[in-house]
């Protein structure tokens, strides 16, 4: 794909740190790959693409190198980020991928300077000397200090944690509070919590303290959890982290969404395939219910459904055709939502 861009960007303009506030498909579906609720930050230098997952953690990021040239942000020989639109506050790329045509299939992201989000947010603060941290004005780590409570978890009568609290920072004292809620589960677990209490109180030299120094107390709301698994003879853990109170009121948009759910994505692949061959031996019937298969084990497959519907129409079946383009309207897929109403809505 050969994509001409002969205006020049700024490139000082886009040198910044950006924060994805939106993500769709290049025709409006809904890019069933992303979640609505994720966090991630971009921060761009002259050569270099550094993506942030988790607002805490510093170290969990991915580099690759770039090229900004024209209008557009170079990853590789056949991939690039086409720049749409660049602003003071806002910046627009579409993912332009060596092969990939369909406007339902090229990616399109929305971002906003994180220093705008910061200057929002402290502007509600006025004179405050104690702050409650956010996504996008929070202290962070610059070392992980929760892999020994993980592994205590796995070692202590394999007891899943689940604690909810306060982290309290104290920059002028140089010191930490680790407050939890107390409740019948942190009782039954309360030496893990003690360990882990123990672990953050001591690691006031790990937080990166930035902009903070004039507070007397920062105030970091937490949910963490281990969870400890035995499969075949075999064990697994994890440990997962939710930080601050929801306050991004964009978010409530997306609370009635069809959810999406990858159940297994290599019997999805199987059963995609073998749909294929049943629709080359015109065994129809076969095919549209292992294509409904594969959609169900990973809903992330929108062209199962699509291939689906297209069957029975041409069968002229329209309570399956319309089964599912509804779910392609339920996972606001553009194309699937013209065709149920045009077709499916008729009295």
């Amino acid at each position: 794909m050969i994509i001409k861009t002969s205006a020049q960007i700024n490139k000082q303009q886009l040198i910044d740190n950006w924060a994805i506030v939106k993500y769709s498909t290049l025709d409006g579906s809904r890019d069933l790959s992303q979640d609505s609720g994720h966090f991630s930050i971009w921060k761009l230098s002259d050569n270099k693409i550094c993506e942030y997952v988790n607002p805490i953690f510093e170290e969990r990021k991915t580099c690759y190198d770039i090229k900004i040239e024209n209008k557009s942000i170079r990853t590789s020989p056949k991939t690039f980020y086409e720049i749409e639109k660049l602003t003071n506050d806002t910046l627009i790329i579409i993912e332009r991928l060596d092969g990939i045509t369909g406007n339902d299939k090229i990616k399109k992201k929305w971002f906003v300077r994180t220093s705008k989000l910061q200057n929002e947010y402290l502007s509600t603060l006025k004179n405050d000397t104690a702050v409650v941290a956010s996504a996008y004005f929070t202290p962070t780590l610059k070392k992980d200090i929760f892999f020994d409570v993980l592994e205590r978890s796995v070692t202590n009568n394999d007891r899943n944690l689940s604690v909810k609290g306060n982290i309290i920072i104290y920059p002028k004292k140089q010191k930490i509070n680790f407050q939890f809620e107390s409740n019948d589960q942190s009782k039954k677990n309360s030496e893990n919590i003690d360990f882990l209490k123990s672990i953050v109180e001591k690691s006031y030299q790990f937080w990166n303290l930035t902009g903070f120094e004039k507070y007397d107390q920062i105030i970091l709301p937490y949910h963490i959890e281990t969870q400890i698994r035995n499969n075949d003879g075999s064990k697994s853990s994890s440990m997962s982290f939710n930080f601050f109170k929801n306050d991004r009121k964009d978010l409530d948009k997306y609370q009635n969404r069809a959810i999406v759910i990858i159940e297994n994505k290599k019997l999805a692949a199987e059963a995609y395939n073998k749909a294929m061959e049943a629709l080359d031996k015109k065994k129809l019937d076969r095919a549209i219910e292992l294509f409904n298969k594969a959609f169900d084990l990973n809903n992330t497959n929108v062209d199962a459904l699509y291939n689906a519907a297209s069957i029975s129409l041409d069968k002229k079946d329209m309570p399956t055709a319309c089964t599912a383009l509804k779910k392609l309207k339920d996972f606001e897929q553009v194309e699937g939502t013209k065709l149920f109403n045009e077709l499916c809505l008729k009295n």
